[in-house]
């Protein structure tokens, strides 16, 4: 038996050598009672949020990651959305793991893998910007728009969780819900203590208001309807509201006409080749399987995001890491995460200089031009086949 127990232990040993420490998964959180009080997802289904306790010194310490999956802009979209998990919370399961900047494997993650981590789930389809007090039917269904409320419930959840003694808070989120950080930045730290050091880390959701391939204006057009359908004028930056005339709020929906209003100190991680975006754009090919006509359109759609992205260079304090990789998505995904260099950093070292200010003066990271970087994946990765855009 003794023989047999010291196996067992060299094996478990072994194992853990090979796979590194194991991941906690994070439980999921359902408010039940903020949908009492019409805080509900399309389906009119409880919001919620997973959430992983935080460990040691990172006990004080929280990342919020907005969970991104594209928009529904018309009341049809929406009623297709609503039958889904970016709709409904009736099939999210009870716990989930995380990858990249939300591991908890110190290897992986080495700065921020003992810090409370929340994912706030998106069930909504606006950017957790929505209010429509009302529900809106579509033949037989009924749609509830009532983001903004969604992301009060969270907070205020979370703030009985100890958000409220926070010494430090990150607001993150990934595609759509990079989107929903940069929207929501300055509202969230509103509600937090001024001591705290707070920081917004939006990921691929850096949206530009370009023609398409056709030569439309998908984009333009789509955040015209999402402001119109779900009201989501007040859950904007309220800064780049007053600075438009009403007819055009929607340009407070996408990030190069208002980050210039955003006053939380941001760190900007976006591929300047983002491939969600060109495929929302009618791109129906990456390198190297385009014609002529379609890489004049993909470089220049890179040399449009440098240019848009000239509004954060311009901040002191901003950051950006902006590579060339076929990426959309990148924080979640450990290989991106680590691997990906830009200035010989990747960009969980660039962030994390900028956070701690380890290198003053040095967090503005801009990557060659396409196809240049060695460190790029050869095929574009990203964990979540719902980051399109509308």
């Amino acid at each position: 038996c003794f023989v047999k127990l010291m196996m067992v232990q060299l094996l478990l040993l072994f194992v853990f050598c090979l796979v590194g420490s194991l991941a906690e998964d994070a439980d999921l959180v359902l408010l039940k009672d903020a949908a009492e009080q019409g805080s509900v997802c399309l389906d009119g289904s409880p919001p919620g949020y997973y959430m992983r306790p935080g460990q040691n010194a990172g006990a004080d310490k929280w990342i919020v990651f907005m969970e991104g999956g594209g928009w529904c802009q018309t009341a049809e979209l929406c009623a297709e959305r609503s039958k889904t998990r970016l709709g409904s919370s009736t099939s999210w399961p009870s716990t989930s793991s995380y990858a990249g900047f939300l591991s908890d494997d110190q290897d992986t993650n080495p700065d921020f893998y003992d810090w409370n981590m929340v994912y706030a789930k998106y069930c909504d389809g606006g950017s957790f910007a929505g209010n429509v007090e009302e529900p809106v039917f579509y033949n037989e269904t009924k749609l509830f728009f009532r983001g903004r409320r969604i992301l009060d419930s969270i907070l205020a959840s979370l703030m009985e969780k100890g958000l409220d003694k926070a010494s430090d808070v990150i607001l993150s989120g990934s595609s759509a819900g990079g989107l929903s950080a940069y929207l929501h930045a300055d509202y969230v730290g509103s509600l937090l203590g001024k001591e705290v050091k707070y920081r917004a880390f939006p990921d691929a959701g850096y949206f530009l208001d370009l023609p398409s391939f056709n030569g439309e204006r998908i984009f333009r057009e789509g955040t015209q309807e999402l402001l119109k359908l779900q009201n989501c004028t007040g859950g904007l930056n309220q800064k780049c509201v007053s600075s438009f005339e009403t007819d055009e709020h929607w340009k407070c929906l996408i990030p190069p006409y208002f980050f210039q209003y955003i006053q939380t100190r941001t760190f900007v991680i976006n591929s300047l080749y983002d491939t969600a975006q060109l495929k929302g754009l009618e791109l129906d090919c990456l390198p190297p399987n385009c014609n002529e006509t379609q890489m004049e359109f993909f470089e220049n759609f890179g040399k449009e995001m440098r240019k848009a992205l000239g509004v954060v260079n311009g901040t002191n304090t901003s950051g950006i890491f902006a590579d060339s990789c076929l990426q959309h998505v990148q924080t979640k995904i450990n290989k991106t995460w680590t691997e990906i260099k830009v200035d010989g950093l990747t960009a969980a070292q660039a962030f994390a200089n900028w956070y701690f200010e380890k290198t003053p003066n040095e967090y503005k990271h801009f990557d060659c031009d396409f196809p240049c970087n060695p460190t790029c994946p050869v095929k574009a990765t990203d964990p979540d086949p719902s980051n399109t855009l509308f």
